[in-house]
């Protein structure tokens, strides 16, 4: 991450400590070359990444609704 951070995937949140979403990331161990990711753990981390969007979209309208009513 340190050595490439022009290629390397954009965190999702950045801070004291910065987040990426996991699939983001052996796909790009796998484009750069010489790494070798098990289909399994690439296909959980998608899931895991689409969940955690669904999510997050669900959370900002009552976010925001809730900062209306302020």
């Amino acid at each position: 991450m340190l050595a490439h951070p022009g290629g390397f995937p954009a965190p999702v949140h950045e801070g004291s400590a910065s987040i990426w979403h996991l699939a983001d990331v052996p796909v790009w161990l796998q484009a750069k070359g010489g790494y070798a990711v098990a289909g399994h753990v690439l296909e959980v981390a998608q899931v895991a990444m689409h969940v955690n969007i669904a999510k997050e979209q669900r959370r900002i309208p009552r976010r925001r609704a809730l900062e209306l009513e302020d």
